[in-house]
């Protein structure tokens, strides 16, 4: 018969696990997405349909981050901050 876990214990055992692994464990950890909060985007970037995503001269937030990388355009977002 397997030994049966409770919820709260296989809970703390996933967030302990969670925070030995290499991988990102948040937004801001990805270390490529921090940088970018606050830089002037050079260009415009597009979503689906050619609606913009965000567009030059304006500052880049969490919510235009959110939505690229939703949307799958984040190296284009980081890609359009870049500077040189």
């Amino acid at each position: 018969m397997p030994d049966s876990v409770s919820p709260s214990v296989a809970l703390s055992k996933s967030a302990a696990a969670a925070e030995k692994s290499p991988l990102a464990n948040s937004r801001l950890a990805a270390g490529f997405i921090a940088p970018i909060l606050g830089r002037t985007a050079l260009r415009n970037v597009n979503g689906y349909f050619n609606f913009p995503l965000i567009r030059a001269g304006e500052t880049v937030t969490q919510g235009h981050i959110d939505r690229a990388q939703h949307l799958g355009r984040l190296y284009e977002l980081i890609a359009a901050t870049e500077t040189e």
